[in-house]
């Protein structure tokens, strides 16, 4: 296995909705913190996705609670 397989299927993951700890296992990290410093900059393009999905989470919370 390389270096390069590991990215694929690091992006890979990420791209499926993998969570962190998910991932960590999966490459053999001994922690989330490793597989976050290492892979980090895949999380990225997600940023937009997750405000997305907390406003909408949000405005279900507000609505329930009217």
């Amino acid at each position: 296995m390389t270096i390069h397989d590991l990215q694929t299927a690091a992006s890979l993951a990420v791209s499926s909705g993998a969570n962190v700890k998910a991932m960590q296992r999966m490459l053999g990290h001994a922690s989330a913190a490793r597989t976050l410093d290492t892979y980090s900059e895949l999380f990225d393009d997600d940023l937009d996705a997750v405000a997305v999905r907390l406003d909408e989470a949000a405005a279900l919370a507000l609505g329930a609670l009217n």
